[in-house]
């Protein structure tokens, strides 16, 4: 496989070490030990995490500092607008390291939101009527934010094109599919090979989240309830179904159109149909380029998994 632009896509044009990210802490917490940890990479930043109570965020290229500007904008509107749903948002601040530090970007900071990513196999046992109620009600308080309440800052508008990225890449999902020996994703690749996109979203564009993985969803195993949502830098307006595409990866079908019965905003009549053409085409397109950065695979097997064992027709 070709793996030039999805390395691309990863790469980074600074350097990072961890003693650069010790002073960086120093900065934050001056009076009392630090105990740093590194949580992981993603497309746009490197995360460490100081004394499990603050999240710090390193920009992994400089395009990525509108985003995180971005974020600190969206945060502002954010926290309030979904204090009372109880699933937490990070409040985004942005510090600029000392310049002995050596690191050439702001860094975004949040206080820690506890929690383990809704990502991870196997799921926690969890309160499924809980898990329902509360994300209905939190896609209901995020969608029905008024867009005068993002005046002052830029908020793209969602761009999704049944011609570009994913569905251009068909014909090469469709033969790695085939090449698994699998009845799951067998059925998946007839899916691809003559699936038809449906009548474009009409309505009218609402805040969403636009990148809302199993990844960015934060568990409270202990109490099996939703704990939290991070990661709102890719927010924009768009069509409300896009923060429930990929609910079916990790709460199932029936889960997922139970959050639909339980939205309290207006549904409108295709609806369900780009739900599940969404979900299936994004959750075999995430397989195809995993597979091409990482061996471990799990998750993503999981998720094609639930969005083919569809329980009812739509």
């Amino acid at each position: 496989m070709d793996t030039s632009d999805c390395s691309e896509l990863w790469s980074s044009d600074r350097e990072l070490t961890f003693s650069q990210v010790v002073e960086v802490a120093e900065q934050v917490i001056s009076d009392r030990e630090r105990q740093v940890a590194y949580l992981g990479s993603g497309w746009c930043n490197d995360v460490y995490s100081l004394n499990n109570e603050w999240i710090l965020r390193f920009p992994r290229r400089r395009d990525v500092i509108s985003n995180l500007e971005k974020e600190v904008h969206i945060s502002s509107v954010l926290v309030p607008a979904v204090f009372e749903t109880g699933i937490l948002v990070p409040d985004v601040k942005l510090i600029t390291p000392e310049p002995s530090v050596g690191f050439p970007y702001p860094i975004g900071i949040y206080p820690m939101l506890k929690g383990v990513s809704a990502g991870i196999i196997p799921i926690p046992e969890m309160d499924w009527t809980h898990v329902i109620h509360k994300m209905a009600d939190f896609f209901s308080a995020i969608h029905s934010i008024p867009t005068n309440h993002f005046e002052g800052f830029h908020l793209p508008i969602q761009q999704y094109s049944e011609s570009d990225g994913w569905i251009s890449e068909k014909e090469k999902i469709s033969t790695y599919l085939r090449s698994q020996n699998s009845k799951a994703l067998d059925e998946a690749a007839e899916w691809l090979d003559s699936c038809e996109p449906p009548a474009p979203f009409s309505g009218d564009l609402c805040f969403v989240h636009n990148d809302l993985t199993p990844e960015n969803i934060l568990l409270d195993p202990e109490k099996g309830i939703v704990a939290g949502v991070i990661d709102w830098e890719d927010g924009a307006f768009g069509d409300p179904v896009s923060d429930f595409v990929t609910l079916p990866f990790w709460i199932g079908w029936e889960n997922t159109f139970k959050v639909c019965d339980s939205y309290s905003l207006a549904i409108d009549d295709t609806f369900l149909s780009r739900l599940e053409h969404r979900s299936k085409l994004a959750s075999v397109s995430w397989l195809y380029y995993e597979v091409q950065r990482s061996d471990d695979l799990s998750s993503y097997f999981s998720y094609v998994e639930n969005v083919w064992n569809i329980s009812h027709s739509l």
